[in-house]
């Protein structure tokens, strides 16, 4: 399973979630798609919209595309 790197536009945490496979939306724009839900230690579930990239997360989804673990 794939752990990605997060900060919430909640409540600003940062937190490491697994989110299982990871997909290519079907429209240029639109947020990827996880197998798994998004779940900060503060808010709970939350949507992909609500959170962001940090600069770790960024490193580790280049490291996923460049390797073709992205479908």
């Amino acid at each position: 399973m794939v752990t990605i790197n997060f900060k919430c536009k909640r409540c600003g945490k940062e937190f490491d979630c697994e989110v299982g496979k990871i997909r290519c939306p079907p429209n240029i724009g639109d947020p990827l798609i996880f197998e798994k839900d998004l779940i900060c230690p503060n808010c709970g579930v939350i949507g992909v919209k609500e959170a962001e990239f940090t600069e770790w997360g960024q490193t580790q989804m280049a490291e996923l595309f460049f390797n073709g673990e992205i479908e």
